[in-house]
This record gives C-alpha cells, structure tokens and sequence, in this order.
C-alpha cells in the first residue's frame, strides 16, 4: 500500500514536474517570439516614420526655398533701382567706381554684417571673370567659393534641366536681362540670386551683384529632432508594453500551478484584457498618426506641384518672349499656392507645439474689427476659389479683447478656411457683437454644412469628416484649444446643406 502511495505522489511529482517544464518552455518559446515580433514592429515603426519624415522635410524644404529665392530676387531688384538712382545723383563725380558704390550700398541695404562674426548672408558681385565678396574678407571670398562649388555640383546634378556642363559662372554671364537665382538642397544648403546693373540702366557698367544665403537646412535638423522624439516616444510606449505583458504572463503562470488549469485560463483572460485594451489603443494612434503624415505629404505636394507648373510655364513663356499679363498671373498664382502651403505647415507646427506644451499666448490688447480686416485682405483671395462673397458686420464701438492677436488671427484664417472650403457660389458672414462681458463673434456660411454624424469629432485632432478629402484635420483642433486658453469657448451650430456657423467668446 505504502508502495502504491509513494508511486502515486511520484507521478504528481513526476506530472507537476512536466507541467512545468511545459510552462516554462513555452513561456520561453513565447517571449522569444514576442520579442522578435517586437523588434520587426519597433523596425518597421522606425522605419515608415523616418521615411515619412524625410519626404515631409523635402517637399517642405524645396517650397521654402523657392518663395525665400523668389523674395531674394524682388529684394535686388528693388536694390537695382534704388543704386542706379544712387549713382545717377553721383554722375559728375569723374571717374567714378561704379563697382565700390554698388558694395557700399549693398552693405546697408541688406544688413551684411561687415565684422569677423560672419552671419549666413554674404553679398557679392562678379566681373571679369572673378566673384568678389562684400565684405572684401579672405574668409568671405573662402565661403563664396564653398557655395560656387556647391551650386555646380548642382547644375551637373539637373543637367538635363540646365544644360550640359552648365555653371553659376556661365549662368550669370547668360542671363544679364532678368533676376535670376538657383538653390540647393545638399549640404548645409545655399540659396543665391543674382541681377545685372544694365538691367535697370544701359548706361551704366555690366556688373553682376548678388546674395548668398548660407546654411538654410538648419531647420531640418529641428523638424527631424521633432519626428525622432515622437518616434523615441512611441517606442518607449512599445517597450514599456512588453515589460508589462511579460510581467502578466509570469503571474498567470504562477497562478496556473496554484489554482489548477481553469482557474489560471479565467485570470489569464481578465489579465490579458488590459494589454488588448492598450494594444488596439496604441495600434489606433500610430494608424491616426500614419493617416495624417500621408495626407499632409499629399496637401503639401499639391500646391508645390502647381507652383512648379506655373513656374514652368511662366520659364517658358518668359523666354519665348511671352504677354506680360500672362506672366503676372501665372506669378500670382504661383505666390497664392505658396502661401496656401505656408498655412499647411502653419498648422502642423502649430499642433506640434499644442502636443509638447511649448504654445505661449502673448495677450493684449485687441481690436476685432482690425483683426478681422487685416485677416481678410491677406488671406481671402488667396483662399476664396469657389466665387464666394464676404460681409462683415461689425460694430465700430465694439469693446477690445485682452488676446494675443497672432494667435486670434489663426483662428479666423482656419475658420474662414473652412468655410470657403465647403461653399461654392456662396456668401461669408463675419460678425460681432457685445453679451456682458464678452466678445461673441461669430463665422457664417451657406455651405453644405456639416453632417450629424461629423459633429461630435470636429473638434478631434487629425479628424477630417466622412466627406472630406482634403485639409489635414487640425483647424479646429487648434481654434478650440487657442480660444479655450484664452478664457473663451467656442461651438459649432450646422444644418446639412444650408450651412455652418462657427461661434466663439472672448472676455473683454
């Protein structure tokens, strides 16, 4: 009897001792897997962001250049005429140097810092072959020459663009009728534009003058240390997921060999819910995240691609000696789409800054009225492309709001976005009005409205409605938390197809 007894508790034993062994290599078998599904996840994550972030940054960077190149060009053209009146006033003088009054003049006209501590803006000008800088410093014309270097690598770069075996030298003594210019991405980033003084008066010497911008991709460095923080963040959130699970998977073995196979199956369960919870939680975010980088990669690309056709075409008909009305268009076009894109990125810098806490509101004191019109004559016509009609009606004894106006003024331009965006044909009402001891402002449009089933998550970060296809779902993200900062609230009243209004209070 005591035999059978001791052969019975060495097959508990010897069974106690498989089960475990079992747990505990599947345990093994399990965490070794998870950890390499982990590490394929955390590649692929780290991968697909970097990816996203870069051409985020470069189709980001060639808009930047363009309109800073496009704003160089109209600066020394303006110079060009202010240096030969300059000159003009100086024509008695006898043998006068045309070349030391353009250097002299370019100095203070474009602020160049004439000390050892050079800044990123050298100026120069070429003849006879040779580049001189401005100011006449061996470090400067050192820096001069860096940038020519650089500026060929990407003539040969786009040689099929400009030429075969084209350089910024041969350029600049090509074109001596119009300001031109020519930037690079490589590097550190050079941005240089250049006119001729015969441009502006026959009579005078063929000398080039120009500006060098140095350094411009020191902005990429911050909007790829932004996409590395939030991509550290969400891998830190990954990784403190897989701790938790693996310390949960412990307990429910432990508990599988205290309270017998069913009972550890329930607690596995009711444990295991948790990490589901936070595992769909965290696969939603990165989907929302993933979702919003690709459309704004595709709202960005839109207005580049258009400022890029019209560049062309106006290149195009420039030289062939094309209608200067169409020219003009085509250049306003060209400014409209940059500063359409310049409100994309407003926007996403302005969410980034919202998440990390780093928005500082600067209130004062404010006039809507002001505010309103400054807002409307800078943004209307480069937003209103459905022939919409704009009031506004706001009293002229209307009290001032304590707000900080840049930030105020991005809610009405998001708000009159929105609402030019959803009317065709149609008209946009902009009033205010005094209620005790508040401004109650209000946007109205006769749109298609918003659907109930949208309105509850307007107010949602990346959220764009059933219906939209374009936009990048910040707008009123950021109106509801500049508004609500400033002590104010704001709603939204719509009826599908007769329109929307959007309204908001400001203390006194």
């Amino acid at each position: 009897m005591k035999k059978e007894i001791s052969k019975s508790r060495a097959l508990r034993r010897r069974l106690l001792s498989v089960l475990l062994i079992c747990f505990i290599t599947i345990m093994i078998i399990f965490v070794f897997v998870f950890n390499l599904v982990y590490k394929r996840s955390t590649n692929i994550v780290v991968s697909h962001t970097s990816k996203i972030a870069s051409n985020t940054v470069d189709t980001t960077a060639h808009g930047f250049y363009q309109v800073t190149l496009g704003n160089l060009q109209s600066s020394l053209e303006s110079f060009g005429t202010n240096i030969c009146t300059v000159l003009g006033s100086l024509q008695d003088i006898p043998d006068i140097d045309q070349e030391l009054v353009l250097k002299t003049h370019m100095i203070d006209f474009f602020e160049i810092d004439t000390s050892r501590e050079f800044n990123d803006v050298i100026g120069f000008t070429y003849s006879n072959g040779e580049f001189h800088s401005i100011p006449s410093e061996p470090e400067c014309d050192r820096m001069i020459q860096q940038a020519v270097e650089a500026l060929d690598k990407e003539y040969a770069k786009e040689s099929s663009f400009y030429g075969v075996g084209n350089t910024l030298q041969r350029n600049i003594e090509q074109y001596t009728e119009i300001s031109t210019g020519i930037y690079t991405l490589e590097g550190q980033g050079f941005i240089c534009a250049w006119d001729h003084l015969i441009n502006h008066n026959v009579g005078y010497d063929d000398i080039c003058y120009g500006i060098i911008l140095f350094d411009q991709n020191h902005y990429k460095d911050l909007i790829n240390e932004i996409a590395a923080e939030q991509t550290d963040s969400l891998l830190g959130e990954m990784n403190d997921l897989f701790q938790r699970s693996i310390y949960i998977m412990v307990a429910v073995i432990s508990g599988v060999l205290i309270l017998f196979i069913v009972i550890s199956v329930i607690l596995s369960k009711k444990l295991s819910d948790p990490i589901v919870t936070e595992h769909d939680m965290l696969v939603k975010v990165n989907e929302m995240k993933t979702t919003f980088l690709s459309d704004a990669s595709h709202e960005l690309k839109t207005p580049l691609a258009t400022m890029s056709g019209y560049a062309q075409n106006a290149e195009m008909e420039l030289a062939n000696g094309g209608d200067t009305a169409a020219l003009q268009e085509k250049l306003k076009r060209i400014s409209s789409e940059a500063n359409r894109m310049a409100l994309m990125v407003t926007q996403i810098l302005d969410a980034t800054r919202i998440e990390e806490g780093r928005m500082v509101l600067e209130p004062a004191p404010c006039d809507i009225d002001s505010l309103v019109r400054e807002t409307v004559e800078t943004y209307f016509a480069v937003l209103n492309k459905n022939n919409n009609r704009l009031a506004i009606r706001i009293p002229l004894e209307l009290p001032k709001v304590n707000a900080d106006s840049s930030r105020l003024q991005r809610v009405f331009v998001n708000l009159i976005s929105n609402a030019l965006k959803h009317t065709k044909n149609g008209t946009i009402l902009i009033k205010a009005e005094e209620e005790g001891n508040f401004i109650k402002v209000t946007v109205k449009d006769t749109g298609s409205g918003i659907s109930a089933e949208d309105m509850p998550h307007i107010w949602d970060r990346y959220y764009k409605g059933k219906h939209s296809e374009t936009g990048t779902g910040l707008g009123l993200y950021i109106c509801k938390f500049i508004i609500e900062s400033h002590g104010g609230k704001i709603w939204a009243e719509s009826e599908v197809g007769k329109g929307t209004s959007f309204m908001f209070t400001l203390p006194v």
